[in-house]
């Protein structure tokens, strides 16, 4: 089976990829400037009208879902429940391969891919097969355009680092039925094996003069030792316990038999792999300085394309920039306003430092009040099935407070929202969070898209810059229905729980496109802002972050920027007839994509109010 680049909204590996998704420009590249069609990518006039489906169309596009799922065993298993009824074909029970070298077999099956999409008539189509098409057009492009490059993609980095997210693949799996129990074991032989492709991966990658900076080594050092330092009560074996202990298609000998086999796993092979990780990864160091990684340095087009992917945006990036900056403003202008109304700060001051009302509430207490105090701003989706999980206290990440995992294509009733324990302290960040990750954020989203019954074929391809802008901005209104009852100190909240997705996007785009040094970066902040000044040193310090992780926080502080300015721009526009109940269903019922796809979307809403 030829493969097809699945791109997941989740921390799900990509074990598919193969090399694909940077590097240098490919000698046996076609010629196609798939980057230029990306840059001018321009959205075509939708029939809202036109209902009827073409069937050939959809059939493609179930050929299209199909081949996504058979590319890649953990693909599949976290899309589907059950893949038969589906037409699915089992694909290799195992982690995918990790090769790096450019991938031609891959590069033609996509152009062909294009091709066939390309042949149907646009005009066509119904309205919603429309937004098929430019999503899947959209995503091609993005692809194609990535795939000039390899040898950039670093697997051991801090923004994501493959020997931390593979363990996500294990600890979020979940079990349907005896097969599926066999066939995480089965994956979880094939652990070693893949971090071992992984370090031949990065020594390839060395050799053609991209090695690993310090940090990244630094930081896949730690990851290892969080692995190694747990045995018995490893991640991977306690999680596992867990989940066996509460399936009823199991009886108590074959609980018992797995529990055993996988530790041995884990003791006898994961844990070998991680201390192979550990002990060969400095051999692989760049000898070359930080500023060679700035992704300008590296390749320009690279540099813009990265952007274009993280922020699913394909402005151009001075006018990403002025955006940022504008609402930046924007949001500063709010948050000073808030300090000069006495009764607004002292609403904040109280909102802040003490937890009271629904900023007391955690877990699914929290989640069911935003759930139910959304009406104001958001359709009411009525009740939604939903299970709330708490991660092992002595396993969970530090950094984590909540995380979505997304339903299945075949049951958008199987949501979960996993918590961190030892973070779920009430305030008004544990709040925040939870409104990104729930209701009126992702899990909201979802479900609400689910229930429009799109295509199934939706779920291969994402826009991540639209799904994490979405997140942080429903931030922004949960604080408005979170009970303070004014404006000014509502935005205050948000203000500071979400500030820094600007900020660092800010400084990331500057860094990295722009090619800002800290004293461009103090002169900007001390010139622009009002609330952050920056002396050189501190600039530098998070110049270096935003170099050692690229385009980490701009698929929310550029995909955040994109809601706000459409918000502002449609609020301009309708005046008194604006309502954000109907604004958001526009924003959300044709799925996730691209902003420039999107904007028709909304133009389409302001052409009937």
């Amino acid at each position: 089976m030829k493969r097809f680049l699945i791109v997941l909204l989740t921390v799900l590996l990509l074990a598919t990829c193969t090399a694909c998704k940077g590097g240098k420009k490919n000698p046996a590249d076609t010629g196609t400037d798939y980057l230029e069609k990306l840059r001018t990518y321009e959205s075509r006039e939708k029939n809202p009208e036109q209902t009827t489906d073409n069937p050939d169309f959809d059939t493609f596009l179930d050929k299209v879902f199909v081949e996504g799922m058979e590319s890649d065993f953990m693909t599949m298993h976290f899309n589907v429940v059950d893949y038969k009824k589906l037409g699915i074909e089992k694909p290799p029970v195992d982690l995918g391969e990790l090769k790096y070298a450019f991938d031609e077999e891959n590069y033609q099956y996509m152009e062909d891919q294009l091709k066939e999409l390309q042949g149907f008539d646009y005009d066509g189509l119904s309205y919603r097969q429309q937004y098929d098409y430019e999503a899947l057009e959209y995503s091609l492009y993005e692809t194609l355009a990535s795939m000039k490059y390899y040898g950039y993609d670093f697997l051991f980095n801090e923004g994501s680092n493959l020997a931390e997210n593979i363990i996500s693949n294990f600890t979020d799996y979940t079990f349907y039925d005896q097969e599926s129990v066999e066939d995480y074991i089965t994956c979880l032989k094939d652990y070693d094996r893949y971090l071992e492709d992984a370090l031949t991966y990065t020594k390839e990658q060395s050799k053609d003069g991209f090695g690993l900076i310090q940090p990244w080594i630094d930081y896949t050092i730690d990851v290892c030792d969080g692995v190694l330092n747990k045995t018995d009560d490893n991640e991977l074996i306690v999680s596992f316990n867990k989940k066996i202990d509460v399936l009823d298609f199991l009886s108590s000998e074959q609980k018992d038999s797995y529990k055993k086999e996988n530790q041995e796993i884990v003791l006898n092979e994961v844990l070998p792999v991680y201390q192979k990780v550990k002990d060969e990864i400095g051999k692989y160091q760049t000898k070359k300085k930080l500023d060679s990684y700035v992704l300008s340095n590296i390749d320009k087009d690279y540099a813009e394309l990265t952007y274009y992917l993280k922020s699913s945006n394909n402005k151009d990036l001075e006018t990403v920039w002025q955006e940022m900056k504008d609402n930046l403003a924007y949001l500063e202008a709010e948050y000073v306003s808030c300090y000069y109304d006495e009764k607004a700060n002292q609403i904040f001051a109280d909102a802040y430092t003490n937890s009271t009302g629904s900023l007391s509430l955690t877990g699914k207490d929290c989640l069911e009040f935003l759930r139910n105090n959304l009406k104001e701003y958001y359709p009411d989706l009525g009740d939604i099935e939903y299970s709330v999980e708490e991660l092992d206290p002595d396993t969970a990440p530090d950094n984590v407070v909540a995380y979505y995992w997304p339903s299945p294509v075949d049951n958008y009733n199987q949501n979960i929202i996993r918590t961190n324990p030892n973070n779920m302290s009430p305030g008004f960040k544990t709040y925040g969070t939870l409104s990104h990750e729930g209701f009126p954020g992702h899990l909201y989203q979802h479900v609400f898209y689910s229930k429009t019954k799109p295509h199934n074929f939706r779920s291969v391809i994402s826009f991540i810059g639209y799904t994490e802008g979405w997140a942080v901005n429903a931030q922004y209104y949960a604080f408005r229905f979170c009970g303070v009852n004014n404006d000014f100190a509502a935005s205050a909240l948000f203000f500071e729980d979400a500030y820094y997705f600007l900020v660092y996007s800010i400084i990331d785009l500057g860094t990295n496109c722009f090619g800002w040094k800290a004293k461009d970066i103090v002169e900007f902040f001390n010139n622009e802002s009002r609330l952050f000044q920056f002396d050189e040193d501190t600039a530098n310090y998070y110049r270096n972050i935003l170099i050692e992780m690229p385009g980490t926080f701009c698929s929310y502080g550029i995909g955040l920027s994109n809601f706000m300015t459409l918000c502002q721009n449609t609020q301009k526009t309708l005046g008194d007839r604006f309502d954000y109940v109907s604004y958001h269903e526009a924003l959300m019922k044709n799925g996730p994509l691209p902003f420039n796809i999107l904007q028709g979307a909304v133009d389409e809403f302001v052409a009937t109010k």
